[in-house]
């Protein structure tokens, strides 16, 4: 056996066991792995040099899917799913064409699928999203005003 396979198991064997346990929770929960944890694994078991910024990267693997972060990330997708719905169901309230509607709509359908896939959105996207929805009331309000 190679020697950096050995070393790399000596020193990164609970790291190896946990990146094994987090694809299989992957796979199980939606049919593929994420392609970087995979490719962590990979480096670990294939005998890879492991530089201190890819230790780094793994640990942060490991401690993003250990039980209390998995549990926190829950409650946020069930605390922002809902909202994302409401913006979804508020623009077909809107006298914006049909193009926009249908961009608009896609672009919160697919910030759901994410929420709900990933567990979280980045700054850019929560703020895009609070930004449509601003749109759409401002909208509806408009439209309210002129009846």
């Amino acid at each position: 056996m190679n020697k950096w396979v050995e070393k790399n198991e000596k020193e990164f064997g609970v790291q190896i066991i946990e990146l094994q346990k987090i694809i299989e929770r992957q796979v199980l929960a939606t049919g593929n792995s994420d392609q970087f944890t995979s490719d962590m694994l990979v480096a670990l078991k294939t005998g890879r040099r492991i530089t201190p910024k890819m230790e780094f990267a793994i640990n942060g693997i490991i401690r993003a899917n250990g039980p209390d972060e998995l549990l926190k990330r829950e409650e946020w997708v069930q605390k922002v799913v809902p909202k994302l719905m409401m913006v979804e169901n508020l623009i077909e309230d809107t006298s914006w064409k049909d193009n926009y509607k249908a961009g608009t709509k896609h672009f919160i359908t697919s910030l759901i699928e994410q929420a709900k896939s990933r567990k979280t959105l980045s700054k850019k996207q929560m703020d895009a999203a609070t930004k449509v929805y601003l749109r759409t009331k401002k909208n509806i309000e408009k439209n309210e005003n002129k009846a």
